[in-house]
C-alpha cells in the first residue's frame, strides 16, 4: 500500500513539474531548432504543444508574397467559430534571422494587427531555418539584392505536432479549411494548457 501512495505522490510531482507526454516519432517537434520570437524570447517549434497550430515560413522584408501568406492565414483563421479560433494558434517562422530582429518582428505583428496570445512571430538563424524548411517542404534560395525566392506553404499541426495538411493556396482551399475546423473543434486534452 505504501508504495501506492509513493508512486501516486511522483506521478502527481511530475505532472506538477509539467512532466509531458513522450512524442510521437512523427511529430515536428522532435526537431530541435532554436528560434527568438518577437519579444526576444528564446523557443522551439513546440512552442504551442498541446494546441493545434498553423506554422508558415517567411521573411518580414518581402514585398508582396509574405504579407499574403500573413493575409491568407488570417483568412483560414476568420472561417473558424469563436471557440475553434481561440484554440488556433499560428507560429510563423522567418528564414531570414539577420533582419528579421525581435524588433523587426514585433513591428511586423502589430502591422499586420496578430493576437499576441495567439500569434507569435519568430526567427531561425541557419542551420535551424533549413532544417524546419525541410520538415514543412519549405523551399527558399537567398537572392544577391538579399531578398529571397521561396514557396508559400501553410501547414496544421496537432497538438503533438503531427502534421494534418498543407496547403499552398493562401485562400480557397476548402480540404485544408475543413481539416483546420476538425483540429480546432476537438477538445484539448486536460493538462495541455499551452
Amino acid at each position: 500500500m505504501k508504495w501506492r501512495a509513493a508512486a501516486a505522490c511522483v506521478a502527481l510531482a511530475l505532472a506538477a513539474a509539467g512532466a509531458a507526454e513522450p512524442l510521437p516519432p512523427d511529430s515536428a517537434y522532435q526537431l530541435q531548432a532554436a528560434l527568438v520570437t518577437q519579444s526576444g524570447a528564446a523557443a522551439q517549434l513546440d512552442l504551442y504543444r498541446g494546441q493545434p497550430v498553423l506554422v508558415a515560413m517567411f521573411y518580414g522584408s518581402c514585398p508582396a508574397a509574405c504579407p499574403m501568406l500573413i493575409t491568407g492565414i488570417q483568412t483560414y483563421e476568420g472561417h473558424l467559430e469563436g471557440p475553434a479560433r481561440a484554440r488556433l494558434r499560428v507560429l510563423l517562422v522567418s528564414f531570414d534571422a539577420a533582419r528579421d530582429t525581435p524588433a523587426a518582428l514585433s513591428a511586423l505583428a502589430r502591422l499586420h494587427r496578430a493576437d499576441p496570445t495567439r500569434w507569435t512571430f519568430a526567427a531561425a538563424a541557419e542551420p535551424g531555418a533549413r532544417k524546419i524548411a525541410a520538415l514543412l517542404g519549405v523551399q527558399y534560395r537567398r537572392q544577391p539584392d538579399g531578398g529571397f525566392d521561396h514557396s508559400l506553404l501553410i501547414t496544421l499541426l496537432d497538438g503533438d505536432g503531427r502534421i494534418l495538411a498543407s496547403t499552398s493556396k493562401v485562400v480557397g482551399d476548402d480540404a485544408f479549411l475543413a481539416r483546420l475546423r476538425a483540429a480546432t473543434t476537438q477538445p484539448v486534452p486536460h493538462g495541455s494548457d499551452r
